[in-house]
Parts: structure tokens; sequence; C-alpha cells
């Protein structure tokens, strides 16, 4: 009995040998950005381009509206994809998605310091960093399906031999992790539409609890397929009553928008330990603050009326960052134009803030750059960063005719110059699925967003 005691003690011993010690939370700061949309293959055009009131969003002129009955679509061209930091036969076996996110973590590093413009090599040893990254579909489209079509047209040996190193949703991560010799957590995130601000908020609480000193996060979605765009027609989530002007078609918050645009792109961050930041002398954007998610546990597709789910996540982000609700000077929306999801939205915002609902500014991105599915979230967080770092927020597209339902202060017509310290991002998908950022000024050595 003792000597099965002592094994016991033995082994639970050595067992506490490989844990990592208990550390008290840490702050976390941005010290990278990257993105690529239908705006722009870099932070600046991005930016410049929402300041502006520009959309990506454009009629596909190959689609027939005969037989789909939305052709619109916040594509990413091919131009904005550069390789810079793959070998040509490497890039050959790469699937689109990964590219686009090893496209814009590279320039996230780059804008952090962490690796070199010219050589594309790492300046410091990141060998501890990790990546969080999240994506709905992978290269579901890109490669799987049309990897089956040939399957079934012309037989087994004709499948590709990188099907399997191409598609599936977690080689992005690698991607990234291998090109730059990051070994820390590796993590691949699906939560629908909320997925970009849920692989930055968890790689935000590795950091916090001291798993890594820093961390390339954010999403990436390659969906510019025609099945995928017709999966969503067929719900009655998209509109489509703008084919002819496409520039008017993303009405988010508007008492007419019809339903939400399909787009694509990626959003990265890179995130450090504040310590390890400022040690290294490295400028700031912002610091996460706090993060949350929740589930509506209601309905597959519709979000729960009165928001009492998505309040849920907001709140207790508020309390993993320390704050109150009226601390909060800016929410940056989820907002995808559909008439049930912004009232949803606007409900949860008036559970939270109560009185002050109706005062804070509130913007949504996406009459600019289209729903990007997985990485929405990350595209929007990446925006209000630059807004905190630059003290302004840009328009609403579309935004009109004001829903009587919804009554906030929806920011309009031109960016707005304000002056906050904090954002709360709202992202919520299918499935319930509800996640809420919380954004803080830098604490010091802030660093400029791109000049508009």
């Amino acid at each position: 009995m003792n000597d099965d005691h002592n094994q016991s003690s033995d082994a639970k011993s050595k067992s506490r040998l490989f844990t990592r010690p208990s550390l008290a939370p840490r702050r976390v700061v941005v010290t990278g950005l990257g993105a690529i949309s239908s705006l722009g293959g870099n932070v600046a055009d991005f930016w410049r381009s929402l300041l502006d009131g520009k959309t990506g969003i454009k009629r596909q002129e190959q689609w027939d509206p005969a037989v789909n009955t939305c052709v619109l679509h916040g594509n990413v061209p091919d131009e904005f994809v550069q390789q810079r930091f793959l070998d040509p036969k490497s890039a050959r076996n790469t699937s689109r998605f990964s590219k686009m996110a090893l496209e814009a973590a590279g320039d996230a590093l780059i804008d952090a310091g962490l690796v070199d413009p010219e050589t594309y090599e790492p300046t410091a040893d990141l060998s501890a960093g990790g990546a969080y990254l999240g994506t709905c579909v992978g290269g579901t489209y890109d490669d799987l399906l049309p990897a089956y079509d040939t399957f079934k047209e012309r037989g087994p040996s004709r499948v590709p031999v990188h099907l399997h190193v191409k598609f599936p949703h977690n080689l992005a991560a690698f991607m990234i992790q291998n090109r730059w010799g990051m070994g820390g957590p590796s993590t691949t995130i699906a939560t629908a539409c909320a997925t970009g601000a849920q692989a930055i908020g968890q790689a935000f609480h590795d950091i916090k609890y001291g798993r890594a000193p820093l961390m390339v996060a954010g999403a990436v979605e390659s969906d510019y397929d025609l099945m995928f765009v017709t999966g969503f027609a067929a719900m009655k989530a998209l509109c489509t009553d703008s084919n002819d002007e496409p520039e008017k078609a993303s009405r988010p918050f508007d008492a007419t928008r019809a339903g939400f645009i399909l787009g694509e792109g990626a959003g990265m961050l890179v995130l450090e330990d504040y310590e390890h930041a400022v040690n290294r002398g490295a400028d700031i954007y912002a610091e996460i603050s706090g993060f949350a998610t929740s589930n509506d546990a209601y309905h597959l597709i519709a979000p729960k009326p009165d928001g009492t789910g998505a309040a849920r996540a907001i709140n207790w982000a508020l309390e993993d960052a320390g704050l109150e609700p009226d601390d909060i000077g800016y929410i940056n929306a989820h907002a995808a134009s559909t008439p049930a999801g912004d009232v949803s939205e606007s409900e949860a915002i008036k559970v939270v803030y109560g009185e002050r609902a109706t005062d804070i500014p509130v913007n949504s991105i996406k009459g600019a750059i289209g729903h990007c599915m997985g990485a929405s979230g990350a595209l929007e967080t990446v925006s209000a960063i630059l807004a905190v770092a630059s003290q302004s927020i840009p328009p609403t597209l579309n935004y009109r005719n004001p829903d009587p339902e919804i009554g906030l202060d929806i920011v309009a017509d031109e960016p707005r110059k304000a002056s906050f310290r904090h954002v709360a991002k709202h992202s919520f998908g299918l499935g319930g699925q509800n996640a809420c950022l919380i954004i803080s000024e830098a604490p010091e050595r802030a660093k400029a967003a791109p000049a508009s």
C-alpha cells in the first residue's frame, strides 16, 4: 500500500517538473499589423480606403444574375497577394489561403521590427513565438473541391500529390511558424464569423498567462467561389437588390439593409508581452486588454433577438480587462447588414451600456470590404487598432436611413475624430457564437497609424 502510494507520489512529482509555473497576468500589446483585402494588399491602402469611404465590393461579370441572385463579391485580386516569402516550388504547393495569411503575417512581423524588410529573415530569436489563426473554409473551395471533381472525372491516379498538405485549415499557421522558426503555441480556430476575433483573443490569453512572449494572431479566408456564394444565397442571407450598384449593396444598420455581401482577405497582428516589447524598443499601436466568448444557445442561424447572449461576451470581456461599461468610448461592430443581426447587436449594446448606448460612436466596415467570414473579425480588429492609434473612426458606408429599432450613434458619411481610450470590438457568427475584444490605447511608445 505504502509502496503504491510512494510510486504515485513520485509520478506526480515528476509530472510537475514539466508544468509551466503559475505567473501573474501580463499586459499584451500590438506591435505589428498586416492586412490583405479587396481594398488593397497592405495596411496603408486598407486604412486610407476605409477613411476615404471606398468599397472593394464589385460586380462579378462572369456570374450570371439569371442563375445567381447575387453577383457581387469583395474579392482579393491576385496582384494583392504577393509571394515574397516562398520559393517558386513551395508557392506552387501552397494553398491560396495560406499564401494570403503568410503575406499578411510577414507584413505584420516586418512592421513590428521582428523580420528584416529586405532579407525577410528574423531579426530576433522567434523560437518561443506562436501563431493562433482562424479560417472557416481553409482551402476547401480552392483545393479540395477541384480535386474531387478530378477524382470523379479522371480517377484516383489523378488526385494531386500535395492535396493533403494544401487544403487543411491548420496549414496557414504552419506556413507562418515554419517560415520564421516559431516553435511556440499553435492553434487553428473555426468559429464561423467570430473566428478572427476569437483567434486574436485566445492568442492574447496565451501571452497574458505566460505561455508565450509573442504571437502572430489573426484570420484568413479565401472564398471567391460561386458554390460558396450560392450556399448563402440559398439561405436568403445575401443582398440581391443591388447587383447593378455594388457600392450600395452592403448597408450595415440602415433601415433598408437587405443582407450581406461576401468578401475575403487576411488580417494579422503581432501581439507581445508588454515588457518583451519595451525591452527590445518596439513601438506600440495599442493594448489588448480583454477578451471573452459566449454562445447564444438559441438557434443555428438566427441571433438571440434580445442580445443577451452577445451581451454576456461583452460584459465578460470588460471584466477580463478590469474595465466598466462607462470606460468604452467607441464600438467596432460586427453589423453584417442583416435585418435580424443588426437589431440583435444593437440590443446587446443597450443591455451592456444602458442609457449610454445611444451616445457611444459605433461603426461597421462591412460596407467597404463585405463580410469576409472568418477573416472579418481580424480585419475589423486591425481597423479598430488603427482607430485607437489615430483617434479617428472610419465611416459606416451606406448608412442613410436610420432604423428606429437600432437607435445608435452610427458613424456615417465621413471619418469622425474622437477622443477615446478603449474600444469594444464585436464578432458574432452562425451557431450562436459571440466574441468580444477590448482594445485600449498604447501605454507608451505609441506607433502612428498610416497617413490618410
